[in-house]
């Protein structure tokens, strides 16, 4: 064998090995990585602003990363205080509601008709194996919390966990805004384009993420908004609170609003409150739930100027195959994809108007 043919096989597996390294290496972090990119990118403005202001790339980065940082976690750590005072309080009313063997809500569903025939028909059922209604729903109950014992060690890892991640993905910002420049240009040399079109490309990628971010938002905003209302309406306590926690778990993919306003829905039933319970109950499924499949692709595909159903086809199939960050991701292959494409078409008609050598 050719000595420099044995090199270059050498030097081939070396970097193969390097690359499938490099992937072992940021697998656990790329997610971080990528959000730390698209919140970079989108925060371009606010960075510029800064550091017209404050001199040095140091300097600028650290206040731009602080100011995203509160902007992200404030939100967060206000509404789990407010959440964490009222499960407090949830946990003495339900613990002296075991002392004393009296259950509020268990009651009020036995005082209706329908409610009273049920817990008839399961104490007669129960009672050919020896025992009732009330015994079994104890023991569930215990059992419930037994599982949540059990599987707190695994919530708290996972918290550990994300608290990590997100602590990489500020690491990440800051060299972002410190360096991204200076990688950006070394990203745009190596790209097998001319400068036209690598433009064209990045303005459509920005395009593309200030849509999705914004959409998200606005979307986001609507949702808790429209959600605080129909609880004000319903008369529900801290309206205000439950919509700002609607707003922030609606970004949570598949079941998003849900999580909050089913809890209060039934908490109306369970109160005696049918009607404001049906009225809020269809208020939230038609439309707080579903207005977001309305107002996110409208919004992402007129700010980046997609077509509507590839824009639904990009936040859909995203969200499926990357999870949250698919809303985001999607939208951004198809459109660099489809922007490719157009690029090899403008190509193929240039080629076929040269003049053929006879």
């Amino acid at each position: 064998m050719n000595i420099s043919v044995f090199y270059a096989l050498i030097a081939f597996s070396a970097l193969i090995v390097g690359a499938a390294l490099l992937i072992i290496i940021l697998k656990p972090l790329i997610f971080p990585l990528l959000w730390a990119v698209i919140i970079g990118m989108a925060a371009q403005p606010l960075h510029h602003r800064i550091k017209k202001k404050v001199k040095g790339d140091i300097l600028s980065a650290l206040v731009t990363t602080a100011i995203l940082t509160l902007i992200i976690l404030l939100p967060f750590i206000i509404l789990v205080e407010m959440l964490s005072i009222e499960a407090i309080q949830a946990y003495n009313i339900f613990q002296e509601w075991f002392e004393k063997g009296i259950y509020p809500p268990l009651e009020l569903f036995k005082s209706y008709p329908l409610g009273k025939t049920i817990w008839q028909n399961m104490n007669y059922f129960l009672s050919h194996f020896g025992t009732t209604t009330k015994p079994v729903l104890l023991s569930l109950s215990k059992r419930i919390a037994e599982f949540v014992l059990e599987h707190s060690g695994e919530v708290i890892k996972n918290i550990f966990v994300f608290i990590i991640k997100f602590a990489f993905m500020v690491i990440a910002l800051f060299f972002l805004f410190k360096d991204g420049a200076k990688w950006g240009h070394l990203i745009i040399e190596i790209i097998p384009l001319e400068k036209k079109q690598i433009d064209t490309l990045r303005i459509k990628f920005h395009q593309m993420i200030y849509a999705v971010l914004y959409g998200i938002l606005l979307t986001g905003l609507v949702q808790g908004t429209l959600a605080g209302i129909g609880y004000a309406v319903a008369g529900v306590n801290s309206p205000v609170l439950l919509g700002a926690a609607t707003a922030i778990f609606s970004l949570v993919p598949l079941i998003g609003s849900t999580i909050i306003w089913v809890p209060v829905v039934g908490y109306l039933f369970l109160k005696g409150d049918t009607a404001h319970g049906i009225t809020l109950g269809l208020w939230c499924l038609l439309i707080v739930s579903t207005i977001d499949n309305m107002i996110r692709p409208f919004f992402i595909s007129g700010k980046s100027r997609t077509p509507l159903f590839l824009t639904i086809i990009g936040v859909f199939g995203g969200l499926s195959a990357f999870g949250f960050i698919g809303i985001i991701l999607g939208p951004l292959i198809l459109v660099i994809c489809s922007t490719l494409f157009e690029f090899y078409l403008e190509y193929g008609k240039t080629q076929n108007s040269l003049p053929v050598d006879e």
